[in-house]
């Protein structure tokens, strides 16, 4: 398995601001979206906005002439390059024209307006104070939304057309890059994806729902994610889920913004589950488990272990995992210090093995 077999794409954490009250431990919400059951992988599929980059679109050479014209400069442009020298994911470390740290914000972008309206750019105005990790703008002027999702839905170039016709610039600075992720081997859709994160300064932010992907939108914190998801009241994929734990940290969202632009400089390793099967539960590993395996892209079904799950995680010594016993229980495991600088799994979901 190569990796031009892995369809890149990307991903937007969208953390809204609101409102503290004695019933709330976070003072933000994250945005989630639930997938139609044409697009969805299960019942009550919920995932971040995002989706599947598209190299004549969002790797054009028309926006560089655009940004161009709009006065942005070089300089500005390198503000949203990752200083990561080594282990770069291939994913990022392409790029046409220009570097993939911004066609893939682009992509990002794109998608987010495509799937719930939500344009998030700048005027050329404010171009002087750009700088990475501030709250992204959102454009609040009126236009004919549902126009020109349906034209971005339908040809992604119409989003560059878009930002023409409103003289504005997408908000590449508001993106920090959180992690990237691929999908197991033996998945029958396979993704390399880059998680992003904003913040908005308010979770009151008029959506528009695209019919034929989104089914509904929740602001939930992440909490209420992970809380849901147990319930079986949402169904989150096992990479959302993981995020969702390392967000349950931040209950602040100035915190949270603050240290994803630090962390986002450092970038990312690419994070590839490898499964095992134990007496019928699934057993998913990260890099630096004890099991993980070199060239993870091989292994394209499942690796048979004769002992019980039981077993073999009370033999682990060093643990970067999630154990799948059914659609809505999956246990999280780590014992090792985060990779890239990043947040550890929050202690109330981080299960610990006891010792035979």
């Amino acid at each position: 398995m190569t990796s031009s077999e892995y369809r890149p794409s990307a991903s937007l954490i969208l953390a809204g601001r609101q409102t503290l009250t004695p019933q709330q431990q976070f003072d933000y919400s994250l945005l989630l979206i639930k997938r139609t059951e044409r697009t969805s992988y299960a019942l009550n599929h919920c995932v971040f906005p995002g989706g599947v980059f598209d190299p004549k679109a969002d790797e054009s050479d028309d926006w560089l002439t655009y940004f161009h014209s709009c006065g942005i400069t070089k300089p500005q442009l390198d503000l949203v390059k990752s200083r990561q020298v080594t282990g770069r994911p291939e994913l990022l470390s392409q790029g046409q024209n220009f570097t993939r740290d911004i066609s893939l914000r682009l992509t990002a972008l794109r998608e987010t307006f495509e799937e719930v309206g939500i344009l998030l750019c700048r005027p050329s105005s404010s171009l002087r104070d750009i700088e990475t990790g501030q709250s992204a703008h959102v454009l609040l002027q009126p236009f004919d939304r549902e126009l020109w999702q349906q034209r971005v839905h339908n040809d992604a170039k119409q989003f560059l057309e878009l930002c023409r016709h409103l003289a504005v610039i997408p908000d590449l600075w508001a993106l920090s890059e959180w992690s990237v992720w691929r999908t197991p081997a033996s998945a029958s859709r396979k993704y390399d994806t880059v998680w992003y994160f904003a913040a908005l300064d308010s979770c009151d932010v008029p959506l528009l729902l695209e019919p034929n992907e989104v089914a509904s939108a929740y602001w939930l914190h992440p909490g209420e994610c992970w809380r849901e998801s147990r319930e079986a009241i949402i169904w989150l994929p096992f990479m959302l889920l993981y995020e969702t734990a390392r967000l349950m940290n931040m209950r602040r969202w100035q915190q949270l913004l603050q240290f994803a632009r630090r962390r986002s400089v450092r970038g990312s390793t690419l994070l590839q589950p490898i499964y095992y099967r134990c007496d019928g539960d699934l057993l998913g590993v990260l890099p630096g488990d004890e099991l993980y395996l070199d060239q993870p892209h091989n292994y394209k079904e499942s690796i048979i272990l004769p002992d019980t799950i039981d077993d073999v995680n009370k033999r682990a010594k060093r643990y970067h995992r999630y154990i799948i016993y059914d659609f809505h229980r999956v246990d999280l495991a780590c014992n090792l210090l985060p990779l890239d600088g990043h947040l550890p799994l929050q202690a109330h979901v981080n299960t610990r093995f006891s010792k035979l």
